[in-house]
């Protein structure tokens, strides 16, 4: 997941993470990635639920 994130940051793409459909076996690590991508990509891209995405294509 990382690296597509950041590949396409530097494409200049916006990028939304849609947090309960991601997976990984490290609870931990998931976090940490996560926290990561928010503090450092917050302006190219966005953390968001399933729910938010639904509720923005209708």
């Amino acid at each position: 997941m990382l690296a597509t994130v950041l590949g396409a940051v530097d494409l200049g793409y916006r990028v939304f993470l849609v947090t309960d459909a991601l997976c990984s076996s490290c609870d931990a690590a998931h976090d940490a990635l996560l926290t990561m991508y928010r503090r450092r990509y917050g302006q190219e891209g966005h953390t968001v639920t399933a729910e938010e995405v639904l509720l923005a294509w209708t």
